[in-house]
């Protein structure tokens, strides 16, 4: 029987391309069963967000989307599960229903969970089977805005990094913040396909083309999600004091973007599917990675600059701890002044930066070394006979974990 590895997702399957959709995909391609489930959305989701409310009718279902890669729809859940304990473990109790549901279906047995949320902590004694744990760190949580609380956070964090088997991180600093609540945290940052972002000359073409489409003779480009956490005044800064660049913005907006998307020369361009997203990025001549710099941002690793790089792009970038090691491969600026300054060398081609070593960091970073590597942890604990079915069953504190009934049960 196939290695099996249930995914607690932290964005939907159906959505853009995140670090799980390549692990899982690479997992499933390297012989083992994957279950994804996408994160909940809550009763109060479709106040904010009308387009969520499909999520009632899809709850509890799964379908088999791709080889060996199943999808569950989790059940909608209350909010609040990173402000109050009580919520939280409630939410757990109906997820691990879902899950244990289809488990029971797909005959799955032995399995590692795999999870990307720190709320996770409250599902694990709740689980059935032989499981292991593995914990993949991608972002400081407890620095997110919103319904959090940040000390809440981070005890759900510890509770979950001191029993999990193994823990991923994508950043020097979050493999610091953990590694006193585990001794096996392994660093792994984001990655790229660089086969899928190599410049071929029916790429150069199609981006010609989407070029000539935008009506733009040079092309400044974002790929990503456009949140709070994306420097929106470096982008209008740019687009002001360059006028004669078109500044093309391809990705969801998840925040208010104020005076940038009324800019003449700003493109806001919303999400394209990751198959379109080599050409588009022929079509750009730079491109940008804007982040604010904050205490969230410090510990982010971006995959979009892996990809820029894997293009064969010149990169801009405000700088991030995790892309200074990169300086031979990618310009700075911390202003839009400075950012302009960069895209003027660039353009003028005074000021590149050797495309050898563009290209060597992203063969350095390819998804394929990154799956390797996961997948020979994830053998490794499967195969670790010391850590016996129901260790996980267990709270924070070492105390047996009672049964918290629900009111649909």
């Amino acid at each position: 029987m196939k290695p099996a590895v249930i995914c607690i997702g932290s964005t939907d399957w159906e959505g853009m391309n995140h670090r799980p959709h390549h692990m899982m995909r690479g997992l499933a391609s390297r012989g083992w069963q994957v279950v994804y489930v996408n994160p909940p959305m809550t009763w109060l989701s479709p106040i904010k967000e009308r387009s969520l409310l499909g999520k009632w009718s899809t709850q509890w279902s799964h379908a088999t989307v791709e080889p060996d890669i199943t999808v569950l729809q989790a059940p909608v859940v209350a909010p609040f599960g990173s402000m109050w304990p009580g919520s939280n473990i409630w939410n757990q109790h109906r997820i691990v229903r879902a899950i244990e549901g289809l488990r029971e279906e797909l005959g799955i047995e032995a399995y590692v969970l795999y999870t990307l949320l720190p709320g996770s902590v409250d599902l694990l004694p709740l689980l059935g089977g032989d499981v292991r744990v593995v914990y993949d760190c991608v972002d400081d949580h407890a620095e997110f805005t919103g319904l959090i609380v940040k000390e809440y956070v981070r005890e759900q964090e510890r509770g979950l990094a001191e029993q999990a088997d193994a823990v991923l991180s994508t950043s020097g600093k979050l493999q610091r913040r953990l590694q006193p609540f585990n001794e096996n945290v392994y660093l792994l940052p984001n990655g790229v396909h660089v086969g899928h972002f190599a410049p071929t000359p029916d790429l150069r073409e199609r981006g010609a083309v989407w070029k000539h489409q935008l009506g733009a003779e040079v092309v400044i480009g974002f790929v990503g999600g456009i949140a709070n956490w994306i420097d929106l005044e470096i982008l209008a800064g740019i687009a002001r004091l360059r006028p004669q660049y078109t500044l093309a913005l391809v990705g969801p907006v998840l925040t208010a973007l104020g005076e940038l998307e009324r800019l003449p020369n700003v493109r806001v361009l919303g999400q394209k599917p990751y198959a379109d997203l080599p050409a588009i990025l022929q079509a750009f001549d730079v491109g940008l990675s804007p982040f604010v710099l904050n205490d969230l941002t410090e510990s982010v690793n971006p995959v979009k600059v892996y990809e820029y790089l894997a293009a064969s792009l010149e990169v801009v970038a405000t700088p991030m701890a995790e892309l200074l090691p990169m300086s031979d491969a990618i310009h700075f600026g911390s202003t839009p002044e400075e950012f302009v300054r960069e895209l003027d060398g660039i353009l003028d081609g005074t000021g590149n930066k050797p495309e050898s070593v563009r290209h060597q960091i992203a063969l350095d970073n390819s998804w394929d070394h990154r799956i390797a590597e996961t997948d020979r942890i994830l053998r490794g604990i499967c195969s670790d006979t010391r850590r016996q079915n129901g260790d996980h069953r267990r709270d924070p504190g070492g105390r047996p974990v009672e049964s918290f009934a629900t009111a649909d049960q």
